[in-house]
């Protein structure tokens, strides 16, 4: 049996079972399974069951979450309802159930299926919106290992051609200026990737970020080093080639093979699969999941610590409501509370 059948035999199983709504709101969350599946090179109409093994599972959990929180909208991080993204994990959790218990398809052995059934069902329950958890902000020697890593010129042994050597050139300069530009900016990855270099303001060292569809379009500022590094990227890559005007053509571009010498922007998924490449060659995979939503979370952090100012903040990060902001308002909280104990002690007072 196929990925494929299996959803579909499940969904008529929900239908007889429970109610035809239920198989039609699980099936958008097994959707989800499919797009990930094709992504990872498993087509679902040929990938028989038994390949959903739990490492696969357990990956696949880190991806909706990442997709689902940090794919954006027009600007709006508030793309689905925790409710929706919990229904979205249980439909996968019951799915998984289905095909153990129900088709005996998945023979995992009692540990596996423990821990997996675990897993589904922390990824299920709604998060909190009214604190940052711990695991998402990256600490400060987290962020030094990804800028040395991306600050580290490319290894070019002389037998490469020409070619592959100006590919290989190109895409460190343009992973240091887009980690850069992130870290600086807080900008979404969605906007990251929709940057084009008319959009780019040279006095203030910034950007317009435009959205479209009568939202207000919001500007954004990178430090001295990003702005650097992100000229020194446009001026290697010699856009003036181009049968397209300068400023139409996007800021950050692919330079793979098969993108040759065209100016195309990157997707939001290849800007994630970028931070996990070099999380992995940084060392970083092991202590803290980076993704590039991260940095924008450590830029509203260390942003409201120097400036004090929430509504500042706020505007900073482009935040519709308050409310979204205040997330980074308690974690800077917990830290005052943090650095209190280590000043005045935990030791109770006496005269």
């Amino acid at each position: 049996m196929n990925i494929t059948e299996a959803i579909e035999r499940y969904l008529e199983y929900l239908r007889a079972s429970r109610s035809k709504a239920t198989a039609d709101t699980y099936s958008t969350g097994l959707n989800h399974l499919r797009d990930y599946l094709r992504e990872r090179g498993l087509a679902p109409h040929e990938t028989a069951v038994e390949a959903l093994t739990p490492g696969v599972i357990t990956d696949f959990i880190t991806w909706l979450y990442d997709y689902l929180v940090e794919e954006v909208a027009d600007g709006d991080e508030r793309r689905v309802s925790e409710s929706t993204k919990a229904t979205y994990f249980a439909a996968v959790s019951g799915f998984f159930d289905y095909l153990v218990v129900e088709t005996g398809r998945l023979p995992l052995d009692g540990t596996s299926y423990d821990a997996l059934r675990r897993n589904l069902a922390r990824a299920s329950r709604r998060r909190s919106r009214d604190k940052l958890p711990p695991d998402k902000l990256p600490s400060q020697e987290v962020v030094r290992m990804l800028l040395e890593e991306v600050r580290r010129r490319p290894d070019l042994p002389e037998e490469l051609s020409a070619a592959t050597t100006r590919r290989r050139r190109l895409i460190q300069l343009r992973n240091k200026a887009m980690v850069e530009a992130l870290l600086s900016s807080g900008m979404r990855v969605g906007e990251l990737v929709r940057l084009e270099r008319g959009h780019l303001l040279y006095e203030q060292k910034g950007a317009i970020v435009r959205y479209g569809k009568g939202k207000k379009d919001r500007e954004v500022l990178f430090s001295g080093r990003a702005w650097t590094a992100i000229q020194s990227y446009l001026r290697a890559r010699d856009d003036g080639s181009q049968m397209r005007p300068l400023a139409s053509l996007p800021v950050f571009c692919r330079h793979d093979r098969a993108a040759g010498d065209k100016a195309l922007p990157l997707s939001t998924r290849s800007v994630q699969n970028t931070f996990v490449d070099l999380a992995a060659r940084a060392g970083i995979l092991e202590r803290f999941h980076l993704t590039p939503h991260t940095l924008r979370h450590y830029f509203a952090t260390e942003f409201l610590s120097q400036t004090g100012d929430l509504a500042l903040t706020q505007y900073a990060l482009g935040h519709a409501s308050p409310a979204t902001t205040r997330i980074y308002a308690q974690t800077k909280r917990e830290d005052y509370r943090r650095a209190h104990r280590q000043v005045f002690g935990d030791a109770d007072g006496g005269e």
